[in-house]
C-alpha cells in the first residue's frame, strides 16, 4: 500500500504499458511479425481517418445550418433598422431647418445600435418566439387539466 500511495496509479501504469510494448517489440522482431502489425495500424488509421472525417463534416453542417438560421433571425431586424432609419432621416431633413440635426443624428444611431445590441445580446425574434410558445404551451396544459377535472366529476 505503501507503494501506490508513494507512486500515484497513472506512473504505475505508464510504466507497466511501456514495459509490454518493449516486450511486444521484441516479440515481434523475434517472429518476424512487423509486416502484419504494419498493416494492422494502417487499416486503425484509415478507420480513424474516416471517422474523424465524418465528425468534420458533420461539425460543418451544422455550423452552416446555424448561420443561416442567425440569418434568417437578423435579416428582419435589420430591415426593421432601415425603415426606422429611413424616418429618422426625413424626419432629420424636416428638423434641420430648425437646427436640431445633430441631436436627430445622434437619436438615429442610439436607436440602430440599441436594435442590434438586443439581437447580439439575445432579445430579438427568437426569445419573442419562444415566449409565444411557452404561454401556448402553458395555455394547452391547463385547458387539459380543466378537462381532465371536469371528466373526472
Amino acid at each position: 500500500m505503501e507503494f501506490v500511495r508513494k507512486y500515484p496509479i497513472p506512473v504505475i501504469g505508464g510504466v507497466v504499458a511501456v514495459i509490454v510494448i518493449v516486450a511486444f517489440f521484441v516479440l515481434a522482431t523475434i517472429f518476424g511479425w512487423w509486416p502484419v502489425v504494419l498493416d494492422i495500424v494502417l487499416v486503425i488509421a484509415a478507420l480513424l481517418s474516416m471517422a474523424l472525417l465524418g465528425a468534420l463534416v458533420y461539425a460543418v453542417l451544422s455550423l452552416t445550418r446555424t448561420a443561416l438560421q442567425i440569418k434568417s433571425e437578423v435579416m428582419p431586424v435589420l430591415q426593421s433598422l432601415k425603415t426606422t432609419s429611413s424616418a429618422v432621416r426625413e424626419s432629420a431633413k424636416t428638423a434641420s431647418t430648425f437646427g436640431v440635426s445633430p441631436a436627430v443624428r445622434t437619436a438615429s444611431l442610439l436607436a440602430g445600435v440599441g436594435s442590434v445590441a438586443s439581437v447580439v445580446m439575445g432579445r430579438g425574434q427568437v426569445q419573442k418566439r419562444s415566449e409565444r410558445r411557452q404561454k401556448r404551451r402553458q395555455e394547452i396544459e391547463r385547458e387539459m387539466a380543466k378537462e381532465e377535472l371536469n371528466g373526472h366529476r
